[in-house]
């Protein structure tokens, strides 16, 4: 059985296109309905999907605002460094709910994105993920994959809550 829905993406992808191009500095939204593939025994998106789902909205934000197809061009992927979900309130099978996903911080190695599922008009649940440029297997700077994408990094305010993250990753034990 294929654990991750490519179907899924793959028509956010084709979605995407007929859509409206987004600036990479705005948010991205996509609406999808809680499926049989997404749920746990307790009938509700489980954990790990929801993880597997922010995949699919920061890819979104990509295809929408160029950032995807230019990396294709370039020879460039991309790496999740880092992931931190907080959960709020349950999406139940056949649920609909809503992902809005947007960069929130950067600095010279990493873009931070966040991305919220709203559902009964609450915020249901959060990633915070930090994501980098890979190119002939090597991670990139923010700097140099701008370059490649004609554009200018946007210069964030880092919210402090991203700092706390930041730096309680710095000192996990496992990462020295």
């Amino acid at each position: 059985m294929i654990n991750y829905p490519y179907f899924r993406l793959f028509k956010t992808y084709i979605e995407s296109i007929g859509k409206e191009p987004i600036d990479i500095t705005e948010e991205s939204v996509l609406n999808f309905r809680a499926g049989l593939f997404d749920i746990d025994p307790y009938l509700e998106v489980n954990n790990g999907r929801y993880h597997t789902l922010g995949d699919i909205a920061r890819f979104n934000h990509g295809f929408r605002s160029g950032f995807y197809k230019n990396s294709r061009m370039h020879g460039i992927t991309f790496t999740l460094a880092g992931a931190t979900a907080k959960y709020r309130h349950r999406i139940p099978f056949w649920k609909k709910f809503e992902m809005r996903t947007k960069i929130v911080y950067t600095d010279d190695k990493w873009v931070y994105y966040m991305t919220d599922f709203h559902s009964n008009e609450m915020l249901s649940s959060s990633i915070l993920a930090r994501t980098g440029c890979v190119k002939n297997g090597k991670l990139i700077s923010t700097e140099d994959s701008a370059r490649y994408f004609n554009l200018k990094v946007p210069k964030y305010k880092l919210p402090e809550w991203v700092s706390l993250w930041i730096q309680s990753d710095l000192k996990y034990p496992g990462f020295k």
